[in-house]
């Protein structure tokens, strides 16, 4: 009340709290800036600030911008609006303490559901589509890395077992480096199932067996503790029944054209690359954090 703003003077600068000297009266007096959490939270969240980055920024002590951190409003989940749901359904895991479970409507693009989990079990994936059954939802379809309690919906939902994944299940039986020749021409047979047909795939598959037929047929010489004679080629036989277990779900999206089904889970697996980026710069976190700033991300793309 006693000078005009353009006759003061910074004084000085200690913690937030700036000191400014009237230059008509010369008196002192300070003027501290208020910490505003929600922007605090968004450095943390979105531009990968570190604890001690924030301090500097803010002018500030860690512990301060901790407590702040752990108050400021976080986003939320927001329900689909379209009544019909095109899942894209998966789970990661943050080394041995927990997981997470995410389900993305593929149709949206956004994510509608995530639940924390220490082991994953198919009741979890089936409990979460039971509570958007009973508000009304529609679930067209699933797609999914092949968790038989989910492709044996109860309800007959369309499932649509992930390509990626189903590459994945044959290379790690076959090795990235196969020796037999069945095995070489398996491992390029099946990286062309993204772009195949489910007759061109399976009519392939066919000639491949038939053409190693032998081979895969053959025996050890000497007996198992049971007695039996066990195959001696066991992981291209596993690759190949691999495909035949899933031939019903890997061309799901042939039979419902109109229903525009997703082939992959791969928009989740960018997702889940980009959380553990972020969650990166923030190394040290306890459980209870991690697990706050893993919410947080997951509702912002739920918006």
């Amino acid at each position: 009340p006693f000078c005009l703003k353009n006759n003061l003077k910074k004084h000085g600068v200690r913690n937030r709290i700036q000191r400014y000297k009237c230059n008509d009266c010369c008196k002192t007096f300070t003027l501290s800036k208020t910490l505003n959490s929600a922007d605090i939270w968004y450095a943390y969240s979105v531009g990968k600030q570190t604890y001690l980055q924030l301090s500097e920024q803010f002018n500030c002590s860690v512990r301060t911008i901790q407590r702040h951190l752990l108050k400021a409003p976080k986003a939320r989940l927001n329900l689909p609006k379209s009544s019909r749901l095109n899942l894209l359904v998966d789970s990661t895991f943050f080394g041995r303490q927990f997981g997470i479970l995410v389900m993305m409507d593929s149709l949206s693009e956004k994510v509608i559901y995530h639940q924390v989990i220490r082991t994953e079990k198919d009741v979890h994936y089936q409990k979460a589509m039971n509570r958007f059954r009973d508000k009304g939802y529609k679930i067209q379809s699933i797609t999914c890395d092949g968790r038989r309690g989910i492709l044996n919906d109860f309800l007959n939902t369309p499932t649509q077992m992930c390509h990626f994944h189903m590459v994945a299940i044959v290379i790690r039986k076959l090795t990235r480096k196969p020796k037999s020749a069945a095995g070489k021409a398996l491992k390029i047979l099946v990286k062309t199932l993204k772009h195949s047909t489910r007759n061109a795939f399976y009519k392939a598959l066919h000639l491949w067996y038939l053409e190693h037929k032998t081979f895969l047929e053959e025996r050890s010489d000497k007996p198992n503790e049971q007695g039996k004679y066990p195959y001696k080629h066991r992981a291209v036989r596993g690759a190949h029944a691999s495909l035949k277990r899933y031939e019903k779900y890997l061309f799901t999206f042939e039979k419902y054209p109109d229903l525009d089904i997703e082939k992959t889970t791969n928009r989740l697996e960018g997702l889940f690359k980009d959380l553990k980026q972020k969650l990166s710069a923030h190394n040290g976190l306890t459980t209870k954090h991690k697990i706050m700033f893993i919410q947080d991300f997951l509702n912002r793309k739920s918006g």
